[in-house]
């Protein structure tokens, strides 16, 4: 065998298997319906340069006023009539642009706008946006992708359409009404690749000088560099710009999305799924329904879980896919998630989960929400909230007290908030909280003096507590001269000076709540010769002494 011949037969065999056998006639074909006739077709499906005795000719019609019904008319291709079609753009999110053919400056792509063939598209990052075309066909572009509508025709009322686009860079991904008819075609082209299809489900992407098809459904031709793969559902081809197509890779399959089966209240809310084997990343996408007609988030994660996003509470659909080392992305696995977690609660200050609070009429302070017209709280002993101690269903500003003394004992409070509308919000989760008595205060005994060093004492109190001694001349204690925090209950420091002076203790809790200050007490220290020696020899400090 001719060697030549012999190295296209691989691709020429792969394309006869994608093409129906309707593709290699010329020829659409016409089922001839009651109160059909040969003027009325010819009129309704022909160029206006094409007679209809010729349609009678190619059809050997030996009565033209009379056509059976059922009859099948054959039509060549090149006499159907050809008309431009358009694309519609079904939803966009984010920056999205469009310059049009014949036009110099690009303008903001919005719903609902018509596209003709030639108009060169782009989106930003964090940009999406679908098309809609003549045969139902549809394209998602997703974030900073360039795609240019090269042909988009239309054979007369055939239902025939010829949809050809040109992606410079970035990902589409393309759901394509089957196709009947020889003239229907659809095509995407990237600088490396041309990926046909006759309707199929199929994503492509051009990007770092490479291209790539993934089949979900159906079967796609990707041809390059004079050859052709097919790539059959559930596989994939990555191929370098100016190189050959390889052999179709199986895709990874989709993830196990652990769905939540409840409307979600709490944010944010981690999605998470089951590590997939051969999977590098993963690509998460959050859409407003299972359509993915426009993008919330398209993130790529190495990381099994994601945080999605604050969005508005309502349906949203979430899919996520592996990709493999080569980038191929995988199936999709999607979860609908219903969001009800608005309006937020606000952010509580105190007392904050596992605190101490000492007062028996314990205060609860938060955050104001910009969302809040009004506040829920609750006060409780148990998780559950099944019997609340105390509940205020309208408050304002940012704090309320409980309304009667507690004995001491373990609690948990909650808040949420409620909007403008009435609607309330998700409660924050149950706050735990002590509460406790106060500390006691310290009393100090009778100091320790001896020449030089004086000291304090005072009875302990439990494990981890710490105290602060303040000395000071003044009873006040405006600017005391001593002023120490220890982990024992003693203190014992050279000798300030001789005279009167005034101290205190505070305890200090596990927690860092400083306790009440002990009752002021008065100290008088002696004075000594060494210590009037040890002044004059200081230089100055003579005057100290008398002062003191």
């Amino acid at each position: 065998m001719h060697p030549t011949r012999n190295s296209w037969l691989p691709w020429l065999a792969a394309l006869l298997l994608l093409v129906p056998p309707i593709l290699f006639a010329t020829d659409w074909t016409y089922r001839v319906r009651p109160q059909d006739n040969i003027w009325n077709l010819s009129g309704r499906y022909l160029k206006p340069d094409v007679p209809w005795q010729k349609l009678q000719e190619y059809n050997k019609v030996a009565d033209p006023y009379h056509l059976p019904p059922g009859m099948t008319l054959r039509v060549p291709i090149s006499w159907l009539r050809v008309q431009p079609a358009s694309a519609t753009v079904v939803a966009v999110m984010g920056g999205a642009h469009v310059q049009l053919a014949g036009q110099s400056q690009a303008e903001n792509v919005t719903p609902g706008m018509t596209l003709g063939y030639g108009a060169h598209l782009s989106t930003d990052a964090n940009a999406s946006l679908s098309l809609q075309f003549a045969d139902g066909s549809r394209v998602l572009m997703e974030e900073n992708s360039a795609l240019d509508l090269d042909q988009m025709s239309a054979y007369g009322r055939t239902g025939m359409v010829d949809t050809r686009l040109r992606l410079q860079h970035g990902r589409v991904t393309n759901t394509v009404t089957p196709m009947t008819g020889v003239g229907a075609h659809f095509s995407v082209e990237t600088p490396g690749t041309i990926s046909s299809v006759r309707g199929t489900h199929f994503r492509v992407t051009a990007e770092e000088s490479q291209s790539r098809t993934e089949v979900l459904t159906g079967r796609v031709d990707v041809g390059g560099d004079h050859a052709h793969v097919l790539v059959p559902k559930e596989h994939g081809v990555a191929v370098n710009d100016g190189a050959r197509p390889t052999q179709a890779q199986l895709l990874l399959p989709a993830p196990a999305l652990h769905c939540p089966a409840q409307p979600i209240s709490k944010l944010p809310f981690v999605l998470a799924w089951a590590s997939l084997d051969g999977a590098t990343r993963y690509r998460v996408q959050l859409a407003s329904s299972n359509k993915f007609e426009a993008l919330l988030l398209d993130h790529v994660t190495s990381a099994a879980q994601l945080n999605l996003p604050d969005v508005p509470d309502g349906d949203y659909a979430v899919r996520v896919r592996g990709i493999d080392g080569q980038k191929l992305e995988g199936e999709d696995a999607v979860c609908s998630l219903h969001m009800n977690a608005h309006p937020q609660p606000p952010l509580v200050m105190e007392p904050l989960p596992g605190g101490k609070v000492r007062d028996t009429r314990p205060s609860f302070h938060w955050t104001e929400s910009l969302e809040a017209s009004s506040y829920v709280w609750q006060l409780a002993s148990d998780e559950q909230f099944a019997q609340p101690l105390a509940s205020e269903a309208q408050l304002t500003g940012d704090n309320v007290r409980a309304p009667n003394a507690l004995p001491y004992g373990h609690y948990y409070w909650r808040i949420a908030t409620r909007d403008r509308h009435g609607k309330l919000g998700p409660f924050t989760e149950p706050m735990p909280f002590d509460l406790v008595p106060q500390p006691p205060a310290p009393e100090v005994g009778k100091p320790k003096a001896s020449k030089s060093e004086v000291s304090l004492g005072w009875q302990a109190g439990t494990p981890g507590q710490r105290y602060r001694i303040q000395l000071d001349r003044h009873p006040d204690f405006a600017h005391p001269r001593i002023d120490q925090t220890l982990d024992q209950p003693t203190l014992q420091i050279k000798k300030p000076g001789s005279g009167t002076w005034y101290v205190r203790v505070q305890t200090l809790d596990t927690d860092g709540y400083a306790g009440p200050w002990g009752a002021v007490q008065k100290v008088r220290l002696g004075g000594c010769i060494a210590c009037r020696i040890g002044a004059v020899a200081a230089g100055g400090g003579v005057v100290l002494w008398l002062l003191l």
